[in-house]
């Protein structure tokens, strides 16, 4: 039986390397630079929380002081022994998030042999966590540690509870102190995982294995201390309880918020059955444009559901199952849609599946296998498809952040880098990102405009034209600050006005038209031409729009290569 065991372990892990092993090859990306900056401030982070300011990803238009915070003392430990042992070698990075998702992967096998049975069910479930294309963000991007860490903490003290429940007198008393324990360790990880004590509470009521009621809640009842100490800990370090601004949460009384509620949860239903990734930048705006092919797809998408909860082997699997996703996702119904969040509760989902699976597999004829084997093959496909893409995005990423470091070096006198129609891909921390790439170089870097949609179009790009050395002027019909990023960017802000200027270190911005809320033109006076670098996003990539002197190289800008 362990042998038997230990070649399912070493199945699994061979299925989630392949899956996800062009995620091992992908450079940082977004977010990840600003981890490895918290990681050099270990101290403060642990003391006073992890603070993403906002306001200095380097666009113009965010409130000054716009910040989230966080209480993860947790995620900030593992990154700096990341940053010990690696440096700024990502490949490291990426290591421990699928070690971590190893461990995720056996933890959903150990949950399914409790609650399915020992068999192939159990690992079924678990093979189809670990390549399940929903976790392409959790685990390939390195930031996506948050998930998955607290994931693993969450599944490992559920399992230790579960195997409290059939332990007895001094080995029950030390699992349940091991439940608690872990449980802590997630709650340190990630806020979600404040749902568990839920978790078990609906288990004990599902399986009573012979239990009196009083016995069955007592784990369930510390654990809801332990949660209630927890947040008390995180308002004394944060100061307050700090929910995320606008628009990465959204809060009573926002007009999309009656449609964020409708939607959110069938988004995320449609990436665990039909694997479309739910995503604000891509996904989200598509189905606003198409309304009614979104109830079609939605049609299709609860139709699909319906039909592996009604071959569930029995109403309390189907209910165990819905019951783990409904509560684990809870915590952030709220916040914007995010793929990183579907890492904890894709378990369940998963351990419904594994649930359609006979525990023994000789009991499957040839035709079933064929079609089990297709599946999975299928599975893999899509997972290898978009772990590719999404490592494909980060790389590209990397060459934009690569392009403004080198422009740099090649203007030694220059003391700030603005830049206009940046790519969305290299939008997040970008300042942060081109700073590590520049060790000891004391620049001041700034966002002028964003590009609006992550694989743009010739038309996308913006006019951009200088009447004098000292001024420019941007011009989008489809107007700017329109999308997702560039809203995130922005906050809870109110719209801006024509004729309204904003100061910033070395330039000045004037909002010049607005139309129909949208601005369309800009300009940037610039107060120091001399030592500041401009560069334009083209479909070539990134160019110099100003001489190294601080002189223009034309009127207007030419979107070809350089001369």
């Amino acid at each position: 039986m362990e042998a038997q065991r230990s070649r399912g372990a070493i199945v699994l892990v061979a299925l989630l390397t392949v899956a996800l092993f062009p995620l091992l090859v992908g450079p940082f990306f977004a977010d990840d630079y600003l981890h490895i900056e918290v990681a050099e401030r270990l101290r403060q982070a642990l003391s006073g929380g992890w603070v993403l300011h906002i306001d200095t990803a380097g666009a113009w238009w965010t409130p000054p002081g716009m910040s989230v915070e966080y209480f993860r003392p947790l995620v900030v430990l593992s990154f700096a022994a990341d940053r010990l042992l690696y440096g700024e070698h990502a490949f490291g990075y990426h290591l421990t998030n699928l070690a971590l998702h190893a461990a995720g992967t056996w933890l959903v096998w150990g949950i399914g042999r409790r609650v399915l049975g020992p068999g192939f069910a159990a690992w079924g479930a678990a093979a189809l966590f670990a390549i399940h294309p929903c976790h392409t963000l959790a685990v390939g991007w390195i930031s996506g540690r948050t998930d998955v860490l607290a994931g693993v903490l969450y599944m490992a003290a559920f399992l230790a509870y579960l195997e409290s429940r059939a332990a007895g007198g001094g080995r029950r008393a030390l699992l349940t102190a091991g439940t608690l324990v872990l449980f802590a360790l997630a709650l340190f990880a990630k806020e979600m995982a404040l749902t568990l004590p839920a978790v078990m509470l609906g288990h004990a009521l599902l399986r009573p294995e012979g239990e009196p009621l009083a016995r069955r809640l007592v784990t369930p009842a510390l654990a809801a201390v332990l949660a209630a100490a927890y947040l008390a800990l995180r308002i004394v370090v944060l100061g307050g309880f700090h929910p995320p601004p606008t628009p990465f949460a959204y809060h009573l009384g926002d007009p999309g918020l009656a449609w964020h509620l409708a939607t959110a949860p069938l988004l995320y239903l449609a990436d665990f059955v039909l694997f479309v990734p739910a995503d604000p930048m891509a996904t989200e705006p598509f189905w606003r444009a198409h309304p009614v092919l979104l109830v079609l797809f939605v049609a299709l998408i609860l139709q699909t559901f319906k039909t592996s909860l009604q071959r569930a082997p029995d109403r309390a699997i189907a209910v165990w199952g819905l019951g783990w996703m409904g509560i684990t996702i809870l915590p952030v119904l709220m916040l914007t849609i995010g793929e990183h969040f579907l890492y904890l509760p894709s378990a369940g989902y998963c351990l419904l599946v594994g649930s359609q699976i006979p525990a023994d597999p000789t009991a499957l004829d040839s035709k079933q296998r064929r079609s089990l084997a297709i599946v999975a093959a299928l599975v893999m496909v899509v997972c290898v498809v978009r772990t590719t893409m999404f490592t494909n995005l980060a790389r590209e990423s990397s060459r934009t952040i690569a392009s403004a470091a080198a422009a740099l070096q090649a203007a030694p006198s220059a003391r700030r880098l603005l830049v206009e129609d940046l790519p969305v891909a290299a939008a997040l921390a970008f300042p942060h990102a081109v700073r590590l790439a520049l060790p000891g170089r004391d620049v001041d870097i700034q966002i002028l405009s964003l590009l609006s949609h992550v694989m743009p179009g010739p038309g996308d790009y913006s006019e951009v034209a200088f009447p004098d050395p000292a001024h420019l002027i941007l011009h989008r019909t489809e107007g700017f600050l329109g999308s997702y990023l560039e809203r995130a960017l922005a906050g809870p802000r109110a719209a801006f006005q024509a004729g309204e200027r904003i100061p910033r270190d070395g330039y000045e911005v004037l909002v010049r038209d607005v139309s129909d809320e949208r601005v369309h033109t800009l300009g940037v006076t610039l107060f120091d031409p001399a030592h500041t670098l401009v560069l334009g996003g083209t479909e070539q990539g990134l160019q110099l729009l100003t001489a190294r002197g601080g002189e223009p190289r034309g009127s207007t800008l030419s979107r070809g290569p350089e001369p």
